[in-house]
C-alpha cells in the first residue's frame, strides 16, 4: 500500500515546487520591474579636461626666430614680469642696422644740400641729428661731401651765368654801337639827299654835269644800304640778348627741375630707409625675450646656447602663480543640450591615486558659444570651463595640482528612472521608423 502511493505523492510535490517557482519568479519579475519604473538614477556627463590657470598660461614665442645667445632661465623657475627669458645673437641685427643707419645719415645730408639749391641758399645744414645715427666723424664726412658737392654746383652755375651775363654785356655793346652808326647813317643820308635835290635843281638848269648828278646819286644809294645792314645787324644782336635772358631763365628752371626730381626721389628713398630703420631697432628691441608675467616656467624647449629657433616658435610657457585654478573640459556636441552654467560637476583627478583620494566637488562656470574644432584630429566639441571648489583646488586632497594635470568630470544631469535608460532606445527606434515611413 505504501508502495502504491509513492508516485501520486511525487507528481504532488513536483507541482507544488514548480508552482512556488513560478511564484517566485513572477514576484520577483513584478518587483524588478516596479523598481526599475519607480527607481530614480542621477545622469552624468563624463568628460576628459585638465587643469588650467584662471588667468591661462602665456606662450613666449618669436616673431623672427634667430640664434641662441644666452638661457636665462630653467625649468621651474619663478620670473618676474619683465625679466629677461632668453636672448638672441644681436650680430646680423646690428650689421643691418648699422648699414640702414649709415645710409640714412648720408640720405639726410644729400635732402638738406637739394633744399638749400632749391632755395638757392649760400650754403646748407642738416636739421637731423645725424649723431644719433652715426659717429660724430662718419656725419661730418657726410655732410662735408655734400657741403663740397654743393659748393660745386653752385660754383658751377654762377660761373656759366656769369659767362653768359659777360656775353650779354657784349652784345649790349654791339647794339648800341650798331644803333648810333644807324643814327650817324641817318643824319649822313638827310644831307645827302639834300645835296641830290639842289644838283638835280642845278643839272636842270645846266648849271652842273650829268656825271656830277649820278655820282651824289650813287653815293646815296650805297648810305641806303649800309643804313639797312646796320638795322639788320642791330636787330640780329637784339635777338641774341633775347636767346640770352631764355638762355639765364631756362638755366635756373632746368637746375630746379633736376633738383626738384631729385629731391623728391630722395624724399621717397628716406621714407622707406625710415621705414626699415625702425623696424630693424624694433627687431634688435626684441632679440631680448621677456616674460609678459610673473609666474613659472613650464615646458622650456630652448637648451643649447647657438641653437635655432624658428618664427612663431612656443620657447616655453610662463603659468601665472597667483592665479585660480581650474577645470578645462571637451564636450561632444550631442551632450551639449544637457549643459548649463551653475551645473553641479564631479571631478576625479586620475594622477592621484584613486583608492585614497576622495572626489572634488565642482560647478560649470563657462559653457563655449559655439562650436571648435580640433585642427590635428578634426575633432569638434564645445569648451567648458570648471570651476572647483576652492578650498579643495588650493589643498587637494591627493597632493598638488600643476596646470596640464589630467582629470575625469562627470556632470550631472536629470534623474531618469531604470526602466527609461532600457526603453529609450526603442522608443528612439520606433519615432525613426515612423518618420522614415
Amino acid at each position: 500500500m505504501v508502495e502504491a502511493e509513492k508516485p501520486g505523492m511525487t507528481n504532488t510535490s513536483i507541482l507544488r515546487h514548480s508552482t512556488a517557482v513560478v511564484v517566485l519568479a513572477l514576484g520577483l519579475l513584478v518587483g524588478l520591474g516596479g523598481w526599475a519604473a519607480f527607481a530614480k538614477l542621477a545622469g552624468a556627463v563624463v568628460a576628459t579636461g585638465r587643469v588650467v590657470v584662471e588667468g591661462n598660461s602665456k606662450k613666449i614665442q618669436h616673431l623672427s626666430g634667430g640664434i641662441v645667445s644666452e638661457i636665462n632661465v630653467a625649468e621651474g623657475d619663478r620670473v618676474e614680469a619683465g625679466q629677461i627669458l632668453l636672448r638672441l645673437s644681436a650680430t646680423v641685427v646690428q650689421a643691418n642696422l648699422s648699414i640702414i643707419e649709415n645710409t640714412l645719415a648720408q640720405l639726410y645730408s644729400r635732402r638738406a644740400r637739394l633744399r638749400a639749391e632749391i632755395a638757392e641758399a649760400p650754403s646748407f645744414t642738416v636739421t637731423e641729428d645725424l649723431a644719433a645715427l652715426t659717429s660724430s666723424k662718419a656725419a661730418k664726412t657726410f655732410i662735408d661731401s655734400e657741403q663740397n658737392l654743393f659748393n660745386s654746383r653752385r660754383n658751377a652755375l654762377v660761373g656759366m651765368k656769369k659767362q653768359l651775363g659777360t656775353r650779354k654785356d657784349q652784345l649790349g655793346d654791339e647794339a648800341r654801337g650798331l644803333e648810333v652808326q644807324v643814327e650817324a647813317t641817318d643824319n649822313e643820308l638827310a644831307i645827302v639827299k639834300e645835296d641830290v635835290s639842289k644838283t638835280d635843281e642845278l643839272f636842270k638848269k645846266g648849271l652842273v654835269t650829268l656825271q656830277r648828278l649820278n655820282l651824289l646819286k650813287r653815293q646815296l644809294s650805297n648810305l641806303e644800304g649800309q643804313q639797312g645792314q646796320y638795322i639788320a645787324a642791330r636787330a640780329q644782336t637784339v635777338g641774341k640778348l633775347s636767346e640770352l635772358d631764355l638762355q639765364l631763365l631756362q638755366l635756373d628752371e632746368d637746375r630746379k627741375s633736376e633738383v626738384t626730381k631729385d629731391l623728391t626721389s630722395i624724399e621717397a628713398t628716406v621714407a622707406e630707409y625710415e621705414e626699415r630703420l625702425a623696424a630693424t631697432r624694433d627687431q634688435l628691441d626684441r632679440l631680448d625675450i621677456r616674460s609678459p608675467i610673473a609666474g613659472r616656467i613650464y615646458q622650456l624647449s630652448v637648451h643649447n646656447i647657438n641653437g635655432v629657433i624658428q618664427p612663431g616658435e612656443v620657447l616655453m610657457l610662463v603659468v601665472p602663480e597667483r592665479d585660480e585654478l581650474a577645470i578645462e573640459a571637451n564636450i561632444t556636441p550631442r551632450d551639449i543640450d544637457q549643459i548649463y552654467v551653475g551645473q553641479p560637476v564631479t571631478v576625479r583627478f586620475t594622477a592621484f591615486n584613486q583608492s585614497t583620494t576622495p572626489d572634488l566637488s565642482a560647478e560649470v562656470a563657462v559653457v563655449a558659444p559655439d562650436l571648435q574644432t580640433d585642427s590635428r584630429t578634426g575633432t569638434s566639441y564645445y569648451a567648458l570651463r570648471i570651476k572647483p571648489d576652492k578650498a579643495g583646488m588650493t589643498h587637494p586632497p591627493g597632493g598638488k595640482l600643476y596646470p596640464g594635470m589630467p582629470a575625469e568630470v562627470f556632470i550631472q544631469t536629470s534623474e531618469r528612472s531604470v526602466l527609461s535608460y532600457f526603453v529609450k532606445p526603442f522608443q528612439d527606434r520606433l519615432r525613426k521608423t515612423f518618420v522614415q515611413e
